[in-house]
């Protein structure tokens, strides 16, 4: 007849040979054999993610140069990598300090853009910009106010209509302020372009940090964190990966070389539900910049409750 198990009998075998090796567990630490199929199992885990991770970073290259090819953009790269070999092209590499051009769009939110975007660039460390505020067809007092800064550095443009967009809704967000941010666009001089959100800021060293990595890397599109605001005033940072893909980056994180501002904002990104800012990047991407990511965040995304949009007396919408 088999001996019937006591409680305790491997406890104490278990002891009785971790004694003799040295290798005594602590008191409510488990013996390392009994780790053993645990850790297995969380290395064999880890490298099924790993693998799922690369399946899936093809499958989105393939589905990317699949859009970028029906979007007509592929048949550009052999055109922009034979600019990007000419001399005036890295014009804008070989400036001690080149112009860069800030893009802002904003829409009757003169208070937001007064008190806290159009501060966080006029004190930049980084002096030779250009500050481009584009308005949405405003009718508030956008323009005295921006005038009254007297900063010969900014200058304003208003459009004359509003659109048009889709009706309200998520389609709305993803694509809103397309319009302003394409002239604004069209109206850059600078070497290099970055952008800021008409309620957000700038770090006072961002433009600086950017021109210096854009120079000592020679990176024709470049991007870094952001910081994000929580509703109870605490921060959080976003874009941290280091990878060039969507949730990672967005308008407030770029800065590239001025060619790319050849690739407008599509207002009909909303049929791909892509949001305007990550269906421009994945079109730049098709292109095969040299890209480089700058890992300190640089830029502040206050939390804010947005008032509903509210369509005006004749305002024209897509579909």
């Amino acid at each position: 007849m088999a001996q019937r198990r006591r409680p305790g009998d491997a406890e104490r075998a278990a002891g009785v040979a971790n004694e003799a090796s040295g290798t005594v567990p602590q008191q409510g630490e488990p013996a390392a054999d009994a780790l053993g199929p645990a850790l297995a199992r969380l290395d064999n885990l880890e490298r099924e993610f790993g693998h799922l991770r690369w399946l899936a970073d093809i499958d989105r290259d393939r589905l990317d140069w699949a859009l970028g090819a029906l979007e007509g953009l592929t048949a550009q790269i052999e055109h922009y990598h034979a600019e990007r070999a000419t001399p005036a092209y890295h014009a804008a590499y070989e400036k001690a300090e080149p112009l860069v051009s800030v893009c802002v769009t904003t829409m009757d939110r003169a208070e937001l853009l007064l008190g806290r975007c159009i501060p966080s660039l006029i004190g930049q460390t980084y002096r030779n910009i250009e500050i481009i505020v584009v308005g949405d067809h405003c009718t508030d007092d956008t323009q005295a106010r921006l005038e009254a800064l007297r900063d010969p550095r900014i200058e304003f443009h208003n459009l004359p209509e509003r659109g048009p967009y889709p009706r309200p809704g998520i389609e709305r967000w993803q694509v809103a302020g397309t319009y302003g941010a394409n002239l604004a666009l069209s109206l850059c001089r600078g070497d290099f372009i970055t952008h800021l959100d008409d309620d957000d800021a700038m770090a006072p060293h961002r433009i600086a940090a950017m021109v210096e990595a854009a120079l000592q890397t020679r990176a024709d599109f470049l991007w870094h964190p952001l910081r994000i605001e929580n509703k109870d005033g605490s921060w959080y940072v976003i874009g941290g990966s280091g990878r060039l893909e969507i949730t990672q980056a967005g308008t407030g994180s770029l800065f590239y070389h001025r060619y790319f501002a050849r690739v407008p904002w599509e207002v009909m990104a909303y049929r791909l539900r892509e949001a305007g800012d990550w269906n421009r990047i994945r079109r730049i991407k098709v292109l095969r910049p040299r890209i480089h990511f700058v890992s300190e965040p640089l830029a502040y995304h206050h939390h804010g409750e947005h008032a509903p949009f509210v369509a005006r007396a004749g305002e024209r919408f897509l579909e």
